[in-house]
């Protein structure tokens, strides 16, 4: 696959059924992110941002949509890792809010996690940063 380009993809959630099962924190290093066009889940082509990250000294990617689902907002987590710098270490964790998932980044040098607050019906609202204890 290394040859070919092509990484093994970053798993944050496993679908079982209709529902989403985290896998738990990953402590990764950012390496690289740029665009890529690609099928959505409904066929159409659209924007995505590609990220690779490195877990365990192993290169992975993560697809993200590059806008909101709706209005023309960048996605809350294009917005929450465009200030991190590659080679930065970084914690993702998918979270539950009500029965929407999302993901925390946590930056370890600053010691900064990014959470998205649930709205009143569950879904997630507007981000938020907390200063957080030094995870090291």
């Amino acid at each position: 696959m290394n040859k070919a380009g092509l990484l093994p993809k970053l798993r944050l959630g496993i679908k079982n059924g209709g529902r989403v099962t985290p896998t738990g924190p990953h402590k990764v290093k950012i390496v690289e992110d740029k665009l890529v066009k690609k099928l959505n889940t409904e066929g159409v082509e659209e924007f995505f941002v590609r990220y690779v990250f490195e877990e365990n000294g192993q290169r992975m990617q993560y697809d993200c949509h590059m806008k909101a689902k709706v209005g023309n907002d960048p996605h809350y987590l294009v917005q929450a890792l465009a200030e991190v710098e590659p080679g930065e270490e970084l914690i993702l964790e998918m979270k539950k809010a009500g029965v929407k998932s999302y993901i925390e980044v946590t930056r370890v040098a600053l010691g900064q996690k990014e959470t998205v607050e649930a709205d009143d019906d569950g879904s997630p609202g507007e981000m938020t940063f907390q200063d957080e204890p030094n995870l090291e």
